[in-house]
């Protein structure tokens, strides 16, 4: 029995279709897009417990460019930008992650953790060095979710993370958080923008389908 074969058109609509792991980001450009801020004990002294949390301000214009997520200092302890659920979860395919920072007051004064992860009952922590400075303008950070001399494992002081560590907490990621406070008291305000968690695609599994499909395609002109 012949059977017609499908279109090559339909074929390459279904490979294409399939899913692939892509990158995750918020640009604010209609709204704060669920993201929070969380203020914690003293990260200088490994102190994480939560102390607030917070709504943060969407401010129309003044970002880098269109609109952006702006915080003042909420309490005593440090503050961070929380990001939504499209960022947690499953996300063992990122690679890095980036950012645009800004800050319009507060002398920079206050250098500590500038990213913790959260995952799997562990936490990852990482300082750039050297130090960032951000200015009332608009500083990139990129940063690589690998080991390296930049992240520490539980504390400040801990371990160096390793590889399995970044496997264990980014397979069920349940917190990033981007540090904004840089002074050392309630004075500041800062701004992010451009936030983009690096992904790579799933090569594998989308060869293996269109293998799999070709098997088919080959049995159906057979048959």
């Amino acid at each position: 029995m012949n059977r017609i074969p499908l279109p090559v058109s339909i074929v390459m609509t279904l490979l294409v279709s399939q899913p692939v792991h892509a990158s995750v980001s918020s640009s604010f450009d209609t709204d704060s897009e669920n993201w929070q801020i969380v203020s914690f004990a003293d990260f200088s002294q490994n102190n994480y417990s939560i102390i607030g949390q917070y709504q943060p301000s969407y401010r129309a214009g003044g970002g880098n460019p269109g609109n952006y997520l702006a915080a003042s200092d909420p309490d005593s302890g440090d503050f961070t930008f929380s990001a939504p659920a499209a960022f947690l979860g499953a996300q063992t395919g990122a690679t890095g992650l980036s950012y645009d920072l800004t800050y319009r007051d507060g002398d920079v004064n206050w250098q500590t953790t500038d990213v913790m992860l959260v995952g799997n009952g562990q936490r990852l922590l990482w300082k750039r060095d050297p130090n960032i400075v951000p200015n009332s303008g608009w500083t990139h950070i990129s940063l690589s979710l690998a080991p390296s001399s930049e992240w520490r494992l539980g504390t400040t002081d801990g371990a160096f993370a390793s590889q399995s560590d970044f496997h264990n907490v980014l397979s069920d990621l349940s917190g990033l958080y981007i540090h904004g406070e840089y002074t050392n008291g309630i004075i500041e305000t800062a701004g992010l923008d451009n936030v983009v968690l690096q992904t790579v695609p799933l090569p594998g599994a989308f060869w293996l389908f269109g293998v799999g499909f070709a098997g088919f395609w080959s049995f159906t002109r057979k048959a």
